[in-house]
Parts: C-alpha cells; sequence; structure tokens
C-alpha cells in the first residue's frame, strides 16, 4: 500500500464505519493514521484507524498550511470531503 500523506481521500474498508469517507488529519506511524469527517469526527476527536483499514484514494485536499495556521475548521473538512467522495457513496446519501 502506498504512503498516506495528510488530506489524503480514504475509506473505511473495516469495523462499524465501514464505508464512510474521511481524510487523512495525521500520520501517526507505519501503520496508524488519524482520521477526521468534520462530523461524527471532527479535528478535537480523530479516530485512529490502521492503515491496513483503508482504502486510499488518489484525492486530496490542501491541509498542511490550514492545518499549521489554525485555519482549518469542521466545515472545512466536511466541504472538503464532499468535493472529493465518489458521489455514490452510501455514507452521504444517509447525511443528505
Amino acid at each position: 500500500m502506498g504512503k498516506l500523506e495528510p488530506g489524503q481521500l480514504v475509506r473505511s474498508k473495516a469495523g462499524r464505519d465501514k464505508g464512510k469517507h474521511y481524510l487523512v488529519l495525521k500520520v501517526e506511524g507505519p501503520n496508524r493514521v488519524l482520521l477526521v469527517d468534520g462530523r461524527r469526527r471532527p479535528l478535537n476527536r480523530p479516530k485512529g484507524k490502521n492503515i491496513g483499514h483503508l482504502q486510499p484514494y488518489n484525492r486530496r485536499a490542501e491541509i498542511k498550511a490550514e492545518l499549521a495556521a489554525g485555519k482549518l475548521t469542521d466545515s472545512v473538512i466536511v466541504r472538503y470531503l464532499r468535493e472529493l467522495a465518489p458521489r455514490d457513496s452510501p455514507d452521504q446519501e444517509k447525511e443528505g
């Protein structure tokens, strides 16, 4: 599996959140990342997940500068997910 980077779009392949899309907030180690979605997993409570349980996409949001400047908010995360996530995702239909 390729290396994940902050801002990259991923989909959960395992667990209660299977099928849900997230943005990578931080890479914690070789096999672990912190994920956010701006709603159930806001910036102040990111989800830790093993990268083996994730499907990465070749889509990224440039969040590094916003994060460093303190301008990254949950509403910005939600907007990025709407722009980047595939339209036929079941989790977006539920949240409507």
